[in-house]
């Protein structure tokens, strides 16, 4: 919006001052809303707010996409699985079996 300049014809210089005015109030205004709307985004609550909002969305799609690869994938992970479990249970397994050859060995024979 630009300043009427009473050198157009029909414009007095008092109405030059009150178009002026008005001019400046709306500008003013529409900075004070800006400043407002400023002082809202860069609100120390508010960023926060939508940090949480932004990690919230991004960890939703993360377990979304992780779901569908287990999906796809079941077979290979559920062998992954079986074969990590047998492997942390090893010792336990290997116990088990000794303490069944021992208790064959020591049972007596009925010949």
């Amino acid at each position: 919006m630009s300043t009427i300049l009473p050198e157009e014809p029909g414009v007095t210089d008092r109405e030059s001052v009150i178009l002026s005015n008005a001019e400046r109030r709306y500008l003013r205004r529409k900075f004070n809303d800006s400043l407002a709307v400023t002082r809202e985004i860069l609100n120390p609550r508010n960023q926060l707010a939508r940090l949480v909002e932004r990690k919230t969305t991004q960890a939703k799609q993360v377990a979304g996409e992780t779901v569908q690869i287990v999906k796809h994938n079941a077979p290979v992970i559920g062998i992954v699985g079986v074969g990590a479990l047998l492997f942390a249970a090893r010792r336990p397994i290997s116990r088990w079996i000794s303490s069944l050859r021992k208790s064959k060995i020591k049972t007596p024979s009925s010949d």
